[in-house]
């Protein structure tokens, strides 16, 4: 075709050629860079996720979650590290990332219908345990599960966890509150109930439970400002001993 092209406009062809193909592969190139630059997003959009769940887990490792929860926050890190290689096919580490999920999947504990609340020795603990449930609330809330959980599911997921939340506060502060008053420690048994007292107060009223455990602490502290606990007699002239 360049036979029928004066050769005076020959040389303005080429060149306007090469100038379509050099504007054709920058448009080309840019589009692979947003490609690339969305795929970044993307995973890194999945990454959040999964250090939410990650933390959530090893916060909450120490006293357990309900039944199947922490199965299902494994199955979902193994899914996200999946779809991550699937994104960035070569990557060497992510082979390691998706054994070890495999791994941790399969030897997660089924879970209990109770908090290990003996495992919860100090305050600190139990804060951070707390916050850990609250965490997976908010996984819940957030529908960061990366499946179809209905409403109701994920409603009685919600009470399940808040209720956890209810029972380890009632356990660790039940048991210092009573320790102190058979030794004696009148003010810091008190202490321990109120505390308990007033953290049953400022959580809703979400259940049956939340109400019994609201009871218990009222007769709590309701006892141990007679120097005695719940279902024994007050002990007459008893002298407070300092905490």
């Amino acid at each position: 075709m360049l036979e029928l092209i004066p050769d005076h406009l020959r040389l303005f062809v080429v060149i306007g050629g090469l100038l379509l193909a050099l504007l054709l592969f920058g448009s080309l190139s840019q589009k692979y860079e947003q490609y690339v630059a969305a795929k970044r997003f993307a995973v890194k959009r999945i990454m959040i996720g999964t250090n939410q769940i990650e933390a959530a887990l090893e916060k909450t490792q120490i006293a357990g979650l309900p039944p199947g929860m922490a199965k299902l926050l494994r199955k979902e890190l193994l899914a996200r590290y999946i779809t991550v290689r699937q994104i960035f096919p070569n990557q060497p580490e992510l082979n390691q990332l998706i054994a070890q999920a495999e791994e941790r999947s399969r030897s997660e504990s089924d879970g209990s219908d109770a908090v290990n609340g003996v495992a919860l020795t100090s305050l600190t603990q139990l804060n951070r345990y707390i916050i850990g449930l609250n965490d997976v609330i908010v996984l819940y809330n957030g529908n960061l599960l990366g499946r179809a959980v209905s409403t109701a599911d994920r409603k009685a997921a919600q009470l399940k966890l808040s209720e956890f939340q209810l029972m380890a506060a009632q356990r660790f502060y039940t048991r210092e509150a009573t320790e102190a008053a058979k030794k004696g420690e009148w003010s810091s048994a008190i202490r321990n109930a109120r505390a308990l007292e007033s953290f049953l107060l400022s959580k809703p009223k979400v259940s049956q439970l939340a109400g019994q455990y609201r009871d218990e602490a009222k007769a709590l502290v309701h006892a141990l400002s007679d120097h005695h606990l719940p279902g024994q007699a007050a002990q007459s002239g008893a002298e407070e001993q300092p905490a």
